[in-house]
């Protein structure tokens, strides 16, 4: 909200009234004002709308980075050892190959030579399966060769026991009845790949979120004090219930933004298979926006109280950069730890404490490796941490907030009155 009322710079404010509203009217204003004030925006549709463009592309780039199955291929001579080749590789979880029979024959190996030369094919198998020759353009794929070997071996096997009268199939199903089998822990639908678009995603939506809209809030606290419309303002309610409000009023601004670009990501990359999600998507995004409240409540009272201690936008910068450290801090580390090693120990530590937790946390969630108890060990830390700093920051703001001209002291914010 704007004004062009003239205020009197030699007048001390006018004490507020305390029955003229009450505190959760007041509040209420406040926020509404910031809500429509804001959501009304250019910025805000432009903004919104750029992200989801963002996304998409993100999107885009995700699949066409998706390599297709490695081509191998198989002359003639060696055809009969392409369904062992085939079986072997689909047991495999870890390599994807194609088999495809091609035609070297009479040409002296020119087409072999052009398929491998061109990038048509990685390999190609050729001669007796008892013994074939596999021909690369440069190097050997370790994990085709491993293949290949796996097939002749159990080519040669299945040759060895029709000759000695056993039936293949039988003995195959007793050799497979007494294999090892595996349990994972906490398995894992997801490659490499997606695993660090999750963690990006999560912790840079987050980080995102928390410094422009902190900033705003920054700003705006600023722009008040500047042209005096705060003194109008606590003319007729308390401090807290400004702070409150133009907390409140922002975050729901926010929620409503970060709704808007998870719904779009989930559709995306529902839609395009990109990236596999969450089982119980819906019951993440709501995570992920209790999480945004929390770090979001978090960091802007900081940043807004520490904007109170200064009278120009010039000025901003230097008394908010601390709390930018605290935002800069937990996104740095969670890509630069998750992507490493994601059940790192110093990770799972340091995703419980506020104020790192509203970012290292979220993203652990997303890729399902947070137990219960460490949620709710962080979520309790992290709503006494807000209410703690909530407190602190609303004397700094009451303190600072109706002084103008040179940067409030530290040491005066904090003081009890």
């Amino acid at each position: 909200m704007s004004t062009t009322a003239q205020v009197d710079k030699d007048a001390p404010p006018p004490a507020p009234d305390p029955g003229a509203l009450s505190a959760r009217r007041a509040v209420g204003l406040v926020a509404g004002r910031e809500i429509n004030s804001r959501m009304r925006t250019k910025s805000f549709v432009l903004s919104t709308l750029g992200l989801v463009v963002a996304l998409g592309v993100y999107t885009l780039i995700i699949l066409f980075s998706k390599e297709g199955p490695t081509k191998v291929g198989i002359d003639r001579d060696a055809a009969a050892l392409r369904p062992m080749l085939t079986a072997v590789a689909d047991r495999a979880t870890d390599v994807d190959f194609e088999f495809v029979t091609i035609d070297g024959e009479g040409d002296g190996g020119e087409r072999v030579e052009k398929l491998l030369r061109d990038g048509d094919v990685a390999a190609v198998i050729s001669g007796d399966t008892a013994g074939p020759t596999m021909t690369v353009e440069r190097e050997t794929d370790p994990d085709l060769l491993a293949v290949v070997n796996a097939a002749v071996a159990e080519e040669r096997t299945t040759r060895e026991l029709e000759r000695e009268g056993v039936d293949p199939v039988d003995f195959a199903q007793r050799v497979a009845s007494s294999a090892t089998q595996t349990k994972a822990l906490e398995p894992s639908g997801n490659s490499a790949a997606e695993q660090f678009a999750l963690i990006l995603s999560s912790t840079g939506l987050l980080y995102f979120f928390f410094i422009v809209y902190g900033i705003m809030l920054a700003q705006g606290v600023v722009e008040e004090k500047t042209s005096r419309v705060v003194e109008l303002l606590l003319s007729s309610i308390r401090p807290w219930q400004l702070l409150a409000g133009k907390l409140i009023g922002v975050a729901v601004v926010g929620v409503t933004q970060l709704v808007l670009l998870g719904g779009a990501a989930v559709v995306l990359a529902e839609g395009t298979g990109a990236i596999s999600l969450p089982t119980a998507v819906a019951g993440t995004l709501v995570t992920m926006g209790v999480w945004f409240l929390l770090g979001f409540f978090l960091f802007a009272a900081m940043l807004a109280a520490a904007a109170a201690r200064v009278s120009r936008q010039e000025d901003l910068q230097a008394v908010v950069q601390p709390v930018m450290v605290l935002i800069t801090t937990p996104f740095v580390l969670g890509i630069a730890l998750l992507s490493k090693n994601a059940h790192d120990p110093v990770i799972e530590w340091l995703s419980l404490v506020p104020p790192l937790s509203p970012i290292l946390m979220p993203a652990r969630m997303l890729l399902g490796i947070a137990p219960a108890w460490q949620v709710a060990v962080s979520l309790v830390l992290a709503v006494a941490a807000l209410a703690g700093l909530t407190r602190i920051a609303g004397r700094m703001y009451a303190n600072s907030v109706l002084r103008s001209g040179s940067r409030v002291p530290l040491a005066e914010s904090l003081r009890l009155r």
